[in-house]
């Protein structure tokens, strides 16, 4: 009769240790913020693992650079979620029928065997997860529902974690190779399939969702700049998702209600709630307007690595500067074949307080010391 009691009193002891781990508090960890006003770090292509060196020896055939900017690769999801990222962005191809991505133009070009386990994948129907199809192929989970089912399982057993963003574009264009692959393109079909993953992989009560932000305001854009962005306490254990694709695409996809993701799209979108602005150093005041407009932003603090090549971390840095709630990078961690250069935030919640929107005062104080980036 006391293995129910015990059962909840283990569960409710976990959450709070869960919470404790994640804020590195015992007292609540997010005084009065909102989803908007929090920065965090994230990869910019969570899946990605380095060429082969005989791709690599192809690829450079077309340029050094080229080669240089495909040179790198990332841990496995949940060691970079252990590390602190709180965004993940993948590139995914669509492939209903399975099979059109399992036989690579570059691998062939490249003299390059292909792993069995690649292969069966690759013949499974669904969305595929690569950076440049025929090119740069390798990845860490190559489809789409392994990806989310890694993070799935890594939020479940860190339910008190700060919300996961997770950023998908769908590539639909044709690499400039000899025998590349025509992806499918992204259509009403294609957008109803990415749902239906998405809704596979998490159940409803741990998405937030346009339709929960947008509520009783006439529109997504009204609702964000009315300040509806849920309060951080309760979005803890939670993803977002956020389609960043062209205009076209994002209309498409939001024209459709109940949508499980976000379109990120321009400011005078009705349906603007995330805005994706590459360049913080060229577009600081654009970003810190946004900002303050209530939008949540996200940025690149570099880019085919070449910021982390040279050890230049001016454009990192201004990505912080700017107040962009998102930064994403190639370098969580070092790579230790390139040098020093990474983008992490210094604090053990994993994320600090926006100073361009927020009065970080009670942030800064619950945390001990004020968070810095680095």
């Amino acid at each position: 009769m006391l293995v129910r009691p015990c059962r909840v009193a283990l569960a409710a002891l976990f959450a709070t240790v869960s919470l404790m781990v994640e804020s590195g508090l015992a007292a609540p960890a997010d005084p009065g913020l909102k989803l908007n006003q929090i920065q965090i770090v994230g990869t910019a292509e969570s899946y990605k693992l380095a060429p082969s060196p005989e791709m690599l020896s192809l690829i450079r055939m077309g340029g050094k650079k080229d080669a240089q900017a495909l040179d790198f690769g990332q841990p496995p999801i949940a060691a970079q979620l252990d590390a602190g990222a709180r965004a993940l962005s993948f590139d995914i191809v669509y492939d209903p029928q399975g099979g059109l991505f399992k036989n690579p133009a570059g691998a062939s070009m490249a003299d390059e065997l292909l792993d069995k386990d690649y292969v069966t994948a690759m013949s499974q129907p669904g969305f595929k997860v690569i950076h440049v199809p025929d090119v740069d192929f390798k990845s860490t989970c190559l489809t789409l529902q392994a990806c989310l089912g890694q993070v799935s399982a890594w939020s479940g057993a860190h339910p008190a974690h700060i919300p996961i963003v997770i950023i998908l574009h769908c590539t639909d264009s044709r690499t400039p190779i000899p025998g590349a692959t025509a992806p499918k393109p992204f259509d009403a079909a294609a957008a109803d399939a990415l749902d239906a993953e998405i809704r596979a992989g998490f159940a409803p009560g741990r998405i937030i969702t346009p339709d929960q932000v947008k509520g009783t305001h006439a529109s997504l854009k009204e609702a964000v700049q009315a300040g509806a962005w849920p309060a951080l306490r309760t979005a803890r254990g939670k993803v977002i998702f956020v389609l960043n694709d062209d205009a076209s695409q994002a209309a498409l996809y939001s024209a459709a209600g109940g949508r499980p993701m976000f379109a990120a799209s321009d400011e005078a979108s009705p349906n603007a709630g995330f805005i994706a602005i590459d360049d913080p150093v060229r577009d600081a005041a654009r970003i810190a307007a946004d900002v303050r407009d209530g939008f949540i932003i996200f940025t690149r603090a570099d880019a085919e690595t070449t910021e982390a090549r040279a050890g230049d971390t001016r454009r990192r840095d201004q990505a912080f500067d700017s107040g962009a709630q998102i930064i994403l990078t190639d370098f969580l961690l070092p790579d230790k074949k390139i040098g020093a250069y990474q983008v992490s935030i210094a604090d053990r919640r994993h994320a600090r307080c926006d100073v361009r929107n927020a009065d970080c005062a009670a942030w800064d104080a619950a945390g001990q010391r004020t968070a810095t980036a680095r």
